[in-house]
């Protein structure tokens, strides 16, 4: 009896780790797993998405969305769009939870479920749901599993290590960001000096590694505009300080979105840079440790990326950053400085968790220790509620009107060809059925044909109204239009635009005839004839080099699956 009852006593131990990541994962999700969609800034999923040219890249803007919306797009044939996004949303704290244990295992249950907790409530995580970031917290999820798993490469260099390696980066390759943050931290752990691997692994690693890339890189480098980024993104989407103590403390706490309207309140109290500050000094503690569990390769990397990305982000509006933003191909991806600061929340979760442990273990009353663990464990929930239930209850289940359901069935079953113009000229939306949240306009995700749509961002600063340059031609040329107030129907057929779709209260262009209002939207055909737009150029080696891409990791991922069915077949066979 007492054997067993030790059994269940060591068992429930062990589970208590996993069974509190669970548990703060809710408190974080619980109310946006409630039926319906929620619509934030640009987390907009609709109940069924279709796969569209832009959704490859192929559209008329740059492949920012991309792959995203092409893995959306055929997951949702099978899957509903409400379901696709309550499973995203959990798994970004499940995944950086567990990632974390799974990461400090051999560092003891304190420091691990600490460290788990501080990258999962991190302010960095917060104000990127708000803004409806998905995709790159995803990708920040998945990078504590890349870590441990380009160590264990490091140390052992087992192919099927390799191939998890480069189908989680896959995985994190949902938005280019993502992409980045993830092969630019674990791929030269894996495959950098040191690393027990063969040349011919090595090279095979870094090839399917970067090929990972291609989804959102080709489209990229064969759009008339690539390389092309608008300067007065570096300004709106620089770091900025979310009180008075400056952007350094801002920073080394996480947080520091250029968009105001997403900052937890919590954020601009002065318990924020305390609490910084805190963290910092505990991951300075961890230090040592951290070099004793994750080796001084992984940690000397770690801190390399993320000392970059917080220099960055520290001088993005400058005038050198802005240089480089416009002028080096590619560097709009880092536009927004926010982003950069991913590698440093999760460092600093990974270490202060190494220092608060250290700290417990120089505690010889076992009371007082755990009291300091179950602190640390609990203030940044209680220093930040309103990163909780749904980011302070901001976050909330909605439906959609049925109008939209009954729009897209109309422009599903006509005849008429062509594009659908969307109005009234601007990108974001906010609907009394949305509790007037700001969001993206939904049309391009509800509609069964390709949308014009205002691609220009309008972003209040201290220094008034700046607007930062959409790259659609089309868009572009639409917005020049009706700027100039002249109208655009002439435009229309040329361009290939065969709808136009009025989105709440407005006037048609001229010569247009509405079919019965539905609820708020209005659609009306365009008359005469439409030119149907040419295929845009690379488009075949885009779709070849993308069914190549799938093909290779569905490979990967049959693979990876056989070779386990095999241990657990050659483990029976040996029991026997």
């Amino acid at each position: 009896m007492e054997q067993s009852r030790a059994v269940i006593q060591a068992w429930l131990t062990r589970a208590l780790p996993g069974a509190w990541v669970v548990c703060v994962a809710l408190l974080i999700t619980a109310p946006m797993l409630a039926p319906g969609f929620i619509l934030s800034y640009d987390m907009v999923f609709t109940p069924r998405q279709d796969l569209l040219p832009a959704s490859v890249g192929l559209g008329g803007g740059l492949p920012r969305a991309v792959p995203q919306d092409a893995v959306v797009a055929l997951v949702e044939y099978v899957v509903a769009g409400m379901i696709v996004q309550k499973v995203i949303i959990l798994a970004i704290p499940v995944l950086t939870g567990f990632g974390m244990l799974r990461l400090l295992a051999t560092a003891g249950r304190r420091a691990a479920v600490v460290a788990a907790t501080l990258a999962m409530v991190a302010p960095f995580v917060t104000e990127r749901l708000i803004i409806g970031h998905w995709a790159l917290l995803l990708a920040y999820a998945l990078t504590p599993w890349a870590l441990h798993l380009a160590r264990r490469l490091r140390r052992e260099g087992g192919a099927l290590d390799a191939v998890r390696l480069v189908l989680v980066m896959a995985l994190a390759g949902l938005t280019p960001s993502g992409s980045l943050l993830v092969t630019f931290l674990a791929l030269p752990i894996a495959v950098g000096p040191g690393a027990h691997l063969s040349g011919r692994l090595r090279a095979l690693v870094s090839l399917a590694a970067l090929g990972t890339w291609l989804p959102w890189l080709l489209p990229a480098l064969v759009h008339p505009n690539a390389g092309v980024s608008d300067s007065a993104g570096a300004e709106v989407f620089a770091l900025r300080s979310e009180g008075p103590w400056g952007l350094l403390l801002t920073a080394l706490g996480t947080g520091g979105v250029w968009n105001a309207d997403v900052v937890p309140v919590s954020r601009t109290l002065i318990l924020a840079p305390v609490a910084a500050g805190v963290v910092v000094v505990l991951a300075l503690v961890g230090a040592a440790p951290a070099v004793r569990v994750l080796g001084r390769a992984t940690v000397g990397w770690w801190a390399t990326v993320s000392v970059a990305g917080l220099v960055g982000a520290l001088m993005s509006g400058s005038a050198p950053w802005a240089w480089f933003v416009e002028v080096i191909p590619g560097a709009g991806l880092l536009r927004d400085a926010h982003k950069l600061l991913a590698p440093l929340a999760l460092l600093l979760a990974a270490a202060a968790g190494l220092g608060v442990a250290r700290v417990a273990r120089r505690i010889p009353d076992a009371t007082g220790a755990g009291a300091v663990v179950v602190a640390a464990m609990l203030l940044p929930l209680l220093l930040q509620p309103d990163a909780l239930w749904g980011a302070g209850g901001r976050l909330r289940p909605v439906e959609y009107p049925a109008a939209w359901q009954d729009v897209r069935d109309r422009v599903n079953a006509s005849d008429q060809p062509g594009d659908v113009l969307v109005l009234p000229w601007t990108a974001f939306r906010q609907y009394p059925w949305n509790d007037d949240r700001t969001m993206l306009d939904p049309a391009p995700r509800w509609l069964p044909r390709p949308s014009v749509v205002a691609d220009d961002l309008t972003v209040s600063t201290s220094d008034g109204l700046v607007v930062v340059s959409g790259d659609d031609p089309r868009a572009r040329e639409v917005g020049e239009a009706l700027s100039l107030g002249r109208d655009v129907t002439a435009l229309l057929g040329p361009m290939g635009v065969g709808w136009v779709l009025l989105d709440g209260p407005g006037q048609l262009p001229s010569g247009l005839v509405p079919d019965q209002p539905l609820d708020g939207l209005t659609l009306a055909q365009v008359p005469g004839s439409i030119t149907i737009p040419p295929v845009p150029a690379g488009s075949a080696l885009v779709i070849v080099v993308d069914l190549f891409v799938v093909l290779g990791l569905a490979g990967a991922a049959v693979a990876l699956g056989a070779a386990r069915v095999n241990r657990r077949r050659h483990g029976r066979s040996l029991l026997r």
